[in-house]
């Protein structure tokens, strides 16, 4: 039968269970979200790396995205880390880069691993009694057959669960986290570009609110000058009539 992994220790100051009956499987998962310069964000990354490595992390992806005329460069790191491991390793990162963002999840897995276990001893127990009975050779050929096919199917879907099984362990014995490493903009706070950003903020909303007033200026002025423009049209267009009839009555 395989063996049951022993439950992960809480994270984040959540007491383990101390009875096997209380034993709860727990899936937990950390989305961090950090900020560092761009000249050193890659550097920054590549040693986040190196530090989850060290402490026994299973890195699933990685991802880097060179700065570009258009974008500003990025990374990003999925892993699995020791539960032991995940608050120096927390540390470690905030030593890098600075958080932004950190948000935790929990599901509790306990149901489905409790249902993969029975499984999975059922179909051992089934496992067994067909190898018994093709051992003794109690049946006809027929029966030898049948029996034949039924330990292959039995173990094909021993073989599934035991898969799933591991899948499980993975994820509630050990943490998943997932961290963004960003730029730091411009105008972020103690960066040397802040003053410079600032002004160019304050010129923008000084432009847009010039730009503004321009715009409720015309709009409040359009229907006067077109009412201007209208009965200038017709004060010149009632002065040439009188023109040209004093002119017929002259000749």
């Amino acid at each position: 039968m395989v063996s049951m992994p022993r439950a992960p220790a809480e994270v984040m100051g959540n007491a383990a269970p101390a009875t096997a009956e209380a034993r709860r499987y727990i899936a937990f998962v950390h989305e961090i979200k950090l900020e560092a310069p761009a000249a050193t964000l890659h550097q920054q990354f590549l040693a986040i790396q190196d530090e989850c490595l060290k402490l026994g992390c299973e890195i699933l992806d990685a991802a880097q995205t060179s700065e570009s005329p258009y974008q500003p460069p990025h990374a990003s790191l999925t892993a699995r880390v020791p539960p032991a491991a995940f608050a120096r390793f927390f540390t470690s990162t905030q030593a890098r880069a600075k958080l932004l963002v950190h948000h935790r999840k929990s599901e509790d897995k306990t149901a489905e691993v409790i249902d993969v276990e029975a499984r999975i001893k059922n179909l051992e127990a089934l496992k067994l009694r067909v190898l018994d009975l093709l051992v003794k050779r109690t049946g006809d050929m027929k029966e030898i057959l049948a029996a034949e096919k039924q330990l292959a199917e039995t173990q094909a879907e021993l073989d599934s669960i035991v898969g799933k099984r591991r899948a499980l362990a993975k994820q509630t014995d050990m943490v998943r986290v997932e961290i963004e490493l960003v730029a730091q903009s411009l105008g972020a706070e103690g960066s040397f570009a802040a003053p410079v950003s600032e002004a160019v903020q304050e010129s923008g909303k000084v432009l847009m609110s010039s730009l503004g007033a321009l715009i409720t200026l015309v709009v409040a002025a359009l229907p006067w000058v077109l009412g201007i423009w209208a009965l200038t049209i017709g004060v010149r267009r009632f002065l040439r009539r009188r023109k040209l009839k004093a002119i017929a009555k002259g000749m």
